[in-house]
């Protein structure tokens, strides 16, 4: 790797040590990802060509990606069966530093990313649970929000957790699009085949209606087929781009083989679709 690079990335990742304070700037692209990775596999082409214009842009993770037991015995190497609840979270934290790091490839740095710390695989129970009890992530056994290679957004501006309930991830989104007045929100298609990915969706859409947010919403597929209606925004990469967003995703395989040893190959491709959605405003 490319000497001064490498000493900007490390600088990227050692700046998260301390805690964040809220942030209020404009955005012009806000883009959601349910796990460390999805940001850049469907958005990196769109950041890329935002910053280039010199405009604002922000990513927010909506877990840590703490929830996947191959991924964590790839990245503690251990049998699966031998995992313990600090291991879920170590590979949490090598995935939150795989974010910082790609993201810094990009040109985002501290500022413009966000942790909500929610759980890796438990987003579609949160959902759809009564809301009276929070959630409690099997493998982490965690019930609230936290921070590892960084804090959690809801700890640091709100000085404490946010237990894992539906009414708090749609409060902490909320939050954010009010803040940073987003002009274009990203996040993962309501079709896309992973349960996260679907929720993900429907948390950012009850965000967008509880936040009153009247920019424009795009959507985009990681997992399974895209949707038969075309898209509507087609975003072509450059060449170069293409490189940066291939080594972008490059550095999500890092310390997680044999697990992710194929993602830039089948997640790096020249052009990103993204289709708009409309949200109705909530019914008084």
């Amino acid at each position: 790797m490319n000497r001064l690079l490498h000493t900007l990335l490390f600088a990227a990742a050692l700046a998260w040590s301390s805690p964040l304070p809220a942030q209020t700037a404009p955005l012009d692209v806000l883009v959601i990802a349910p796990h460390p990775d999805d940001e850049v596999i469907g958005c990196a082409g769109v950041m890329l060509q935002a910053l280039e214009q010199h405009k604002h842009v922000g990513v927010v993770v909506i877990t840590s990606g703490d929830g996947y037991p191959a991924l964590a015995a790839a990245a503690v190497k251990k049998d699966r069966d031998l995992l313990t609840a600090a291991d879920f979270i170590s590979a949490g934290a090598l995935r939150q530093q795989h974010s910082v790091r790609a993201l810094a490839r990009l040109g985002v740095l501290k500022d413009g990313l966000i942790f909500l710390g929610y759980p890796d695989s438990g987003l579609e129970k949160i959902y759809t649970m009564d809301g009276s009890t929070p959630f409690r992530q099997m493998f982490t056994q965690k019930s609230a929000t936290y921070g590892v290679t960084a804090p959690d957004y809801h700890s640091t501006v709100h000085g404490q957790p946010a237990p894992y309930l539906k009414a708090n991830v749609v409060a902490d989104i909320a939050e954010i699009i009010r803040n940073r007045h987003p002009r274009e929100i990203y996040v993962t298609h309501e079709t896309d085949t992973h349960g996260d990915h679907r929720t993900a969706f429907l948390f950012v859409r009850d965000a967008i209606r509880a936040s009153a947010y009247r920019g424009d919403f795009f959507t985009y597929v990681v997992h399974g087929a895209p949707p038969a209606a075309a898209p509507d925004r087609r975003v072509a990469l450059t060449p170069a781009q293409f490189e940066t967003k291939r080594a972008a995703i490059l550095d999500h395989q890092q310390g997680t083989s044999p697990i992710h040893d194929h993602l830039a190959d089948e997640y790096a491709k020249p052009e990103e679709l993204f289709w708009r959605v409309r949200v109705e405003p909530a019914s008084k």
